[in-house]
């Protein structure tokens, strides 16, 4: 089968291949992979960043799966079938990815795509999606959405989401208005007309970093009260300090129990300086398998991975009925031989709101790789 390998130097690059197909093991699944995307994870791992400890070798770093079930591990039972079409999040970092024909995925975070939903629009929401649903419900501590039980008191609060065009930050905004909470503000760059389209907050809440002021808008959304939930999407160019500043009332203090998480904080001491009176927390989506890492300990990560598979199996249900709609995507030509560049694209910061999507069957020569 064919199978795209990432390299990060002396370049970003893909370098297609043949392997043999992988099998799955007790507690995982095979998928024939029909579509698969980029995610800023892809150039970071194969360069080296601040979220990996070392830099891996060059690797499949394909991680969102769409496509059909074609066998399971002895020890799952999955409550669809052999055929079904389903989406997974690749067990990040390990081998056989979804940049390939077939891939693998964790059973635990596979489910099932609904008839309204493409296999491209499926193939952008895994990783992404999962990113917010952790950081908003499981580090903030947020109220979760149906079906989980709701709040018998009237406690909705509001938050800001730092990045609300990306993938993951538009994911948050939609997870938070299917939570009831108000107000939702959402701070963006160029893609605030897009953010205006999920019509997920009010227009007035989304703040354009460009030519406003964050700190002030804020205030003045909150009528004077202290904003007390934040995630920043972004994690660049040290958005969690313009965070932490709209965050500060005019006394210079924090709403008690104010909270921010990010995806990606910087290198670095950074924490040597961060306000006592405000909980710091970073979403590593890797706990989604129950894993344990450096910021969430093995209880932390048995209850996200518990999480992680009630929230997938409910994506069915929101992507079906209209309450979770897949972010924009944009189908890239030639399939797998087009990754390298979609990921370049990532590196370079040229991709806004939208996700690079690629179908296997669109790489030229495919017969060639396989048996």
């Amino acid at each position: 089968m064919l199978e795209a390998i990432i390299h990060g130097k002396p370049h970003i690059h893909a370098e297609l291949r043949k392997v043999p197909t992988p099998q799955p093991g007790d507690d995982e699944v095979l998928i024939k992979v029909v579509a698969t995307d980029s995610n800023p994870k892809d150039w970071k791992a194969a360069m080296g960043s601040s979220v990996m400890s070392t830099t891996p070798p060059p690797m499949n770093q394909g991680d969102d799966i769409s496509g059909t079930l074609v066998s399971i591990g002895r020890s799952v039972n999955l409550p669809f079938p052999i055929g079904s079409r389903v989406a997974a999040f690749h067990r990040m970092l390990t081998p056989h990815g979804s940049y390939a024909e077939y891939a693998i995925a964790p059973a635990s975070t596979t489910f099932l795509i609904p008839d309204n939903i493409s296999f491209e629009q499926a193939a952008a929401l895994p990783l992404s999606g999962m990113t917010a649903a952790l950081a908003l419900y499981r580090h903030l501590d947020l109220p979760k959405p149906e079906p989980w039980p709701q709040n018998s008191g009237t406690d909705k609060p509001g938050v800001l989401i730092y990045g609300g065009a990306s993938a993951v930050g538009a994911y948050a905004l939609q997870f938070v208005k299917l939570s009831g909470l108000s107000p939702i503000i959402t701070v963006v760059g160029k893609g605030g007309d897009f953010v205006r389209s999920l019509q997920v907050t009010d227009s007035n809440h989304i703040i354009d970093y460009r030519n406003e002021n964050v700190t002030e808008r804020v205030n003045q959304i909150l009528g004077g009260k202290k904003l007390k939930y934040a995630f920043d999407a972004i994690s660049h160019n040290n958005t969690w300090e313009k965070i932490l500043e709209a965050m500060r009332g005019s006394d210079g203090k924090y709403a008690e129990g104010a909270k921010l998480n990010m995806v990606d904080p910087p290198p670095g001491d950074f924490l040597a300086n961060w306000p006592k009176d405000v909980e710091f927390s970073r979403t590593y989506v890797s706990s989604a398998y129950g894993e344990a890492h450096k910021f969430r300990d093995a209880e932390e990560a048995k209850g996200d991975g518990e999480f992680a598979t009630e929230m997938y199996r409910a994506w069915t249900t929101y992507l079906a009925d209209g309450r979770l709609k897949p972010h924009p995507i944009e189908v890239q030509p030639n399939g797998l031989a087009e990754v390298g560049q979609g990921i370049q694209a990532l590196y370079d910061g040229k991709v806004s709101a939208k996700k690079l999507v690629y179908r296997i069957a669109d790489t030229p020569e495919l017969e060639k790789f396989q048996d």
